[in-house]
């Protein structure tokens, strides 16, 4: 018991925070959550910029290209603009940077 709780009573840092992953039953707005909550456990505590560009971080390739480029000041605007790329892409308004790619590459060949 002992050896297990070491495990416990370490704080999450900030590597464990960009290890974090997004699951496919959650909305984004639920993982910020999650997130945010183990953020809060961080010492020292984060700057804005530096949350923002952690929780960038965690998002596969479809939304970090999009992510990156934004000008979010503030953590919950990212969260915003994400919730924004994930309806654009599922009404087929924007590429899949994904696809995308495999087109680009196929197209050269």
């Amino acid at each position: 018991m002992r050896q297990y709780k070491f495990n416990i009573d370490i704080d999450p840092d900030r590597l464990s925070l960009q290890a974090m992953e997004k699951n496919n039953k959650e909305s984004i707005r639920e993982y910020a959550r999650r997130w945010s909550k183990v953020d809060a456990q961080v010492n020292p505590p984060m700057l804005e910029m530096e949350m923002i560009n952690l929780f960038s971080n965690t998002f596969k390739a479809s939304y970090f290209e999009y992510l990156v480029r934004s000008f979010a000041q503030h953590f919950t605007d990212l969260v915003v603009i994400a919730e924004r790329i994930k309806q654009a892409i599922g009404l087929g308004k924007i590429a899949d940077p994904t696809e995308k790619n495999s087109f680009t590459e196929k197209k050269g060949h």
